[in-house]
């Protein structure tokens, strides 16, 4: 079997392409889980048990070069009315996570 430089530079690619993949999914897994962390801690209950991403961008952090990544959810305080938080990532920090006003 011989293998051209087209085809070592697409093994490479797609080799950094599932890097990448996995990598969001760690993220992600981090992130919901410090939501859920979160909720538990000012007694609120994260509805749909997940979070989805809004945006992300790259970025340079102390000359590093990370991914800011933003993931939504939806909460409730009281168990009838629906509200929307938001935490944001980078790399595998959290910067900041916010509740959207709701009723105790």
């Amino acid at each position: 079997m011989n293998l051209t430089l087209l085809d070592i530079c697409l093994i490479f690619a797609l080799s950094i392409l599932a890097l990448l993949i996995w990598q969001n999914f760690k993220v992600r897994e981090f992130a919901l889980r410090r939501v859920k962390q979160e909720c538990e801690k000012i007694e609120l209950q994260i509805l749909d048990d997940s979070i989805y991403g809004s945006h992300w961008r790259p970025t340079f952090e102390h000359g590093q070069l990370k991914i800011r990544r933003r993931y939504r959810f939806y909460f409730t305080a009281t168990g009838t009315n629906r509200y929307q938080g938001e935490i944001e990532m980078l790399g595998m920090q959290q910067t900041h996570i916010y509740f959207e006003p709701h009723a105790f």
